[in-house]
């Protein structure tokens, strides 16, 4: 039996549900990460865990200085183990792969890429760096190394998979992401925890729930609520935290909106609350994200029933789902007026706002933790 090191900063819901399927089909796999969290079903306690820093999103030179020191820690760690464990380095931090490389080149070990962000095209997409600095074009220029020198390449989404293939002609295996349609689903207004202690079971929530970084367009949100302020009958809910919630926060004071509520992350018990709360669900993916990102926030707002307020392009993944499952509206550029207009109009047409709402949820049913198995069935058949 093959034994495995899966490394990733941050273990969420999708890491766990791959790992306890390989602990599940008998395989020997180690965990190596910065922090656990999970929502509807723990990490097997059968899968040994080694935990080095955690990521820090508040800012750029924080996130940069996190990633790094847990690259080295993990890089370490590799070296003093076994050359006979395969590898499953996870993009998080984008740096992983590099470790990967190496102990290829070094010792032939095995390694298995899951591509869940692709950089340093995300960096290029924002302005960070120049495509044609030394820092991006050696970047580049490893990724051609890594990806394919990869047992095994993964990623969520036929965009990202041709953003990938311009550094590979390796095949890329798409698996897209999941949600347990049962841990998250509708749950009726009255009988909502989160409604009832915030007070919005009479209210059309439409909420925002996730990471608050630089691919995520949440100013636009303000704004629009900033149009709706009057309009007692919609209220925001704006839940994270990241390098923008230092900014949101201050607008929202300036402004004076009480018709926005900002928390943090909520808990997993709270989670399925949470999210069952909100009538439309924002989905936001800043222009030069679209192809190199995939928000995995999409798939848990359709188990909750939600529709779907997308801030991205059309031809974005995000986009081709909404479409396909006619679950909602997708905005491509961010004209506040119109995303006003189409929440005042989704809180005076409620069979629309039921049909979106109801898709949503049936949508759900196509994006399952089976999804999670197909990774052992790939990687192991290597």
């Amino acid at each position: 039996m093959k034994k495995y090191i899966y490394i990733v900063q941050v273990t969420r819901q999708l890491s766990i549900d791959i790992l306890n399927n390989f602990s599940k089909q008998g395989a020997e796999i180690h965990l190596i990460t910065g922090i656990i969290e999970s929502n509807y079903e723990a990490l097997d306690p059968k899968i040994k865990v080694t935990s080095f820093i955690n990521h820090n999103s508040t800012s750029t030179i924080k996130r940069l200085l996190t990633w790094s020191i847990f690259t080295v820690c993990s890089f370490f760690y590799v070296l003093f183990s076994s050359k006979k464990n395969e590898l499953i380095l996870v993009t998080t931090p984008p740096f992983l792969i590099f470790i990967g490389l190496f102990f290829k080149k070094v010792r032939n070990q095995n390694y298995h890429l899951i591509i869940w962000d692709l950089y340093p095209d995300v960096i290029i997409n924002f302005g960070v760096l120049k495509e044609t600095s030394l820092i991006i074009r050696t970047w580049k220029k490893l990724n051609f190394k890594c990806f394919n020198c990869a047992s095994t390449i993964f990623t969520l989404g036929k965009h990202l998979s041709s953003a990938i293939e311009k550094y590979t002609k390796k095949e890329v295996t798409i698996i897209p992401n999941w949600v347990n349609a049962e841990f998250l689903k509708p749950i009726p207004r009255n009988e909502n925890l989160f409604a009832i202690k915030h007070q919005l079971t009479d209210k059309l929530v439409v909420m925002y729930s996730g990471n608050l970084g630089m691919t995520h367009d949440i100013e636009s949100i303000v704004y629009t609520a900033e149009i709706l302020k009057n309009n007692t009958n919609i209220h925001f809910v704006i839940i994270g935290d990241g390098v923008k919630k230092v900014k949101i926060t201050k607008m929202v004071e300036e402004k004076n909106l009480k018709n926005v509520l900002l928390l943090p992350y909520q808990d997993k018990e709270t989670l399925p609350y949470s999210l069952g709360c909100a009538d439309i669900g924002i989905v936001t993916l800043s222009q030069g994200a679209e192809n190199i990102s995939v928000p995995s926030k999409t798939y848990y707002m359709l188990a909750a029933g939600s529709a779907i307020l997308a801030l991205s392009s059309a031809a974005s993944e995000l986009g081709i789902l909404i479409e396909k499952h006619q679950c909602g509206r997708v905005f491509d550029k961010p004209d506040i007026q119109k995303i006003a207009d189409f929440i005042i109009y989704l809180s005076q047409n409620n069979d629309e706002l039921s049909m979106f709402k109801e898709n949503s949820r049936n949508a759900s049913f196509y994006y399952t933790p089976q999804n999670a198995k197909l990774y052992y069935k790939y990687i192991c058949n290597k």
